[in-house]
């Protein structure tokens, strides 16, 4: 959970680059068609759909793992994962004033799936695997009307419910092995539920769609063997399984459009289709049949599927959105079945994030098997460059931008340049050299000189290399390897006169070398592993924290200790950056809270309050006017720096 934050003022949120793609139904189109509405992390965002202007909905502790939104749009609703032992929270919103209009607890652990009845009245919730309850609250009265258990003991879990279109008082869940209707009676405040005869039919239903305001009352099942159960909501009867041949690889989403019946499939290996259902009479019996009219399937995987994890309907149906399990958000009019992706974030922890010189307009972050560059302004990604099966630790960039260096678990260290791509065309990034077996241990941290001719880079083993690129052959030479030491190397930081270089390691030391002689300087030792490490004003001091929380100031003269304050109440330090006027230094870690200290004072002045996941880097822009955080939930979140730059201490 997220630590309580101190009693200091709270940093201005300007931007988030994120979506939990991985949360069933996590896109929702407000019934206004103006807003969408999707999760990430601990917090619900509301995000007009012209103008991208966003609201943060904040209340959660922990991630968010389902939404939904009312009929009339007065309303959302969100619930949450806790830890074991728990109770997780669902909070319904206030729209109109994007506030919280009341919290009920009663699941357990995690909170499943959300919806409203058709006159917004009811809200069914269901628990998790640890849970297993359905429950309805009144939304009036703020309270619990009635519950009941989600599934018979035989079955598996449930994991998707529906309300019906045109009554207050039927819904249908679904899960694995279990499909039922369910009946509410107001006055006896109670639930009856009604399995849903399906001879030897065995499926694992995994999203629900409703089609009770039809002429023929159904309601489609989508399930995990890619084919899709109708279900006659009069008889509560199985009625037909399609389609018979070329199912889908397995059905994570559906959507109804209203004005035609078509329904929009999402399947898990990221094909999305347009399929029209209809019935017919063969000889004495009634058949059914799914048509594909279209199909699409998400350009971004290159033979790595992701599922579509949500589809929603913009007004009746014209315009929709989806959003995959890799957290890409698309755009689609329907008529023409064509796209435009709107939204692309990290769906793995983010390791590390830099500014290239000079400019705060892009940023450069990392994850698992990418490097990717943003642009700040639009907040979307510009380019990408992946490595299968890799995890990227690090990355830095010459003064100049040219050239990109980035540290990888494979041990090998690997820079890209940009393309001289033709007038028009699209620029892209080409390896310029590989270090292979840079370390054995994977290369975890690393800096280079402004030049762009030095890289200073330190791995698992706790070895730190130098690294001297020829300027005629543009290949890295091995010039010195500093072997003391013991654990693995966290971070790098070069001085700004580039004579020497500090590197912090888990074994609770930090190393200061001198970058001439390619010997130690100086040595600081204490009882932690150290995690992050900074430079202080005019190189005298460097600033360290870790897993101890404690942030320590140490003279690079003498390695003597000459302040030690307490970082965070819980949880390691595991971020710092210093601001380019040297007057304050920002921290993140383990307690999701992001700091604004005063370097002379050391006090915490301000904190920014919206990651869910541990904070893994920050970083001041160069003109002092944002901070950039990420996190091991996938989030990029940019924060209004509080003080200005006083132009007179600018180099």
């Amino acid at each position: 959970m997220t630590e309580k934050p101190i009693d200091v003022p709270r940093l201005e949120l300007t931007g988030v680059l994120g979506f939990k793609g991985s949360v069933a139904g996590g896109i929702k189109v407000h019934p206004d068609s103006q807003h969408i509405i999707y999760p990430l992390g601990c917090t619900v965002i509301v995000e007009n759909i012209k103008t991208h202007k966003q609201h943060f909905l904040w209340g959660h502790t922990d991630e968010v793992s389902c939404l939904a939104v009312s009929n009339n749009g007065d309303y959302l609703a969100s619930g949450q994962n806790t830890h074991m032992g728990f109770k997780a929270d669902i909070i319904i919103w206030d729209f109109r004033k994007l506030e919280l209009y009341c919290r009920l607890t009663l699941h357990k652990v995690r909170v499943e799936a959300l919806a409203f009845s058709p006159s917004d009245c009811f809200l069914v919730s269901l628990g998790g695997q640890d849970d297993g309850s359905v429950v309805i609250w009144n939304v009036e009265k703020k309270e619990a009307l009635c519950g009941h258990s989600a599934q018979t003991e035989s079955a598996g879990n449930t994991c998707c419910v529906c309300f019906s279109n045109v009554s207050d008082t039927l819904f249908v869940t679904g899960g694995d092995g279990t499909l039922r209707i369910w009946e509410l009676d107001v006055q006896n405040r109670k639930i009856h539920p009604t399995d849903v005869t399906m001879g030897q039919l065995k499926r694992q239903v995994k999203c629900i769609q409703m089609a009770d305001d039809f002429e023929e009352k159904f309601f489609f099942a989508g399930t995990s063997t890619g084919d899709i159960i109708v279900i006659n909501m009069k008889t509560k009867l199985f009625q037909y399984l399609g389609p018979e041949k070329n199912k889908f690889n397995s059905i994570r989403s559906l959507a109804l459009v209203k004005n035609n019946g078509d329904l929009i499939i999402g399947a898990g290996d990221g094909t999305l289709a347009q399929a029209r259902f209809t019935t017919y009479q063969d000889k004495h019996k009634k058949k059914a049949q799914f048509k594909c009219i279209k199909t699409w399937k998400d350009p971004m995987l290159k033979n790595r599927g992701s599922a579509i994890t949500s589809i929603a309907l913009r007004g009746e149906g014209h315009q929709f959105f989806i959003g995959t399990e890799n957290s890409q958000m698309y755009c689609f009019n329907f008529a023409e079945f064509t796209c435009s992706m709107i939204k692309t974030c990290h769906s793995e922890p983010v390791n590390d994030v830099v500014f290239p010189s000079g400019t705060s307009q892009l940023i450069l972050t990392c994850q698992k098997e990418q490097i990717r560059i943003w642009q700040m302004k639009t907040k979307m990604e510009v380019l990408r460059q992946e490595v299968a099966n890799m995890q990227c630790n690090a990355l830095d960039i010459t003064r100049d931008g040219q050239t990109i260096v980035s540290a990888w678990d494979d041990g090998k260290i690997r820079a890209y340049g940009f393309s001289t791509a033709k007038k028009g065309s699209d620029k892209k990034l080409v390896e310029k050299f590989v270090i292979a077996d840079a370390h054995k241990g994977g290369v975890t941290a690393l800096a280079i000189t402004s030049d762009g001719c030095c890289i200073v880079s330190g791995g698992g083993e706790g070895q730190v290399r130098v690294w001297q690129i020829q300027s005629n052959t543009n290949v890295p030479k091995l010039i010195e390897n500093m072997k003391e030491h013991k654990g693995a190397v966290s971070a790098i930081k070069i001085c700004r006169n580039e004579t020497e270089c500090a590197s912090a390691s888990h074994d609770g030391t930090c190393i200061i070398w001198d970058l001439r002689s390619k010997k130690r300087k100086q040595i600081v030792f204490s009882n932690t592993l150290f995690k992050c490490l900074v430079y202080g004003p005019n190189d005298c001091q460097i600033i360290t924290s870790g897993t101890d929380r404690k942030i320590g100031y140490w003279e690079t003269y003498d390695g003597q200790q000459i302040r030690d304050l307490e970082g965070a109440k819980s949880g390691s330090v595991n971020a710092m950056d210093v601001s380019p006027d040297w007057k304050y230094f920002v921290t993140g870690g383990d307690d999701k809270l992001l700091k604004v200290w005063t370097y002379n004072e050391g006090a915490v002045k301000y904190v920014g309050l919206g990651h869910s996941g541990s904070i893994t880097r920050v970083k001041i822009c160069p003109e002092q006017e944002n901070i950039v955080s990420v996190s091991k939930d996938g989030a990029i979140l940019i924060w209004k720096f509080p003080f200005k730059l006083e132009q007179q201490t600018c180099e």
